[in-house]
């Protein structure tokens, strides 16, 4: 992916579609993961709960690094996707996939600029197909 003649010839890589802010993010999530030595052991024993707790430093610093507006958020995702960094990357759907859990349709789709562009019957025609994710689990 990285053309190394340029590379070489003056030392900076690009990586397209990246801020320096986002960029700088995932580097501070690769640090604490993985440390700058190289592989963390405590990083891979890390099953991801994303439930942060004052006794479990590395879900709170999870926590708050995509607690984040939507924007950069959306920013980490495709920076996850295309650095190819799992972790981070489930890390940041999973903080989208919270912000619309039990919220009416109506209000997911004013959170994230959702347009409808279905007809009324077109809708309701998706709703009776679909009946089971739009039963209330409450």
């Amino acid at each position: 992916m990285i053309d190394e003649r340029r590379a070489a010839a003056d030392g900076v890589v690009e990586i397209p579609n990246l801020t320096a802010a986002t960029l700088s993010r995932v580097v501070t999530y690769v640090k604490k993961h993985f440390g700058s030595g190289g592989a963390n052991p405590a990083a891979d024993d890390y099953h991801s709960t994303f439930v942060p707790s004052d006794d479990d430093p590395l879900a709170c610093f999870d926590h708050k690094l995509v607690n984040v507006d939507n924007e950069a958020l959306f920013d980490l995702i495709e920076a996850a996707e295309y650095l190819s960094i799992e972790k981070l990357l489930d890390l940041a759907c999973k903080a989208v996939a919270d912000q619309m859990r039990g919220r009416p349709l109506e209000e997911i789709r004013k959170t994230f600029n959702i347009v409808n562009d279905y007809t009324e019957e077109e809708e309701d025609e998706v709703r009776r197909e679909n009946t089971w994710a739009f039963q209330s689990t409450v």
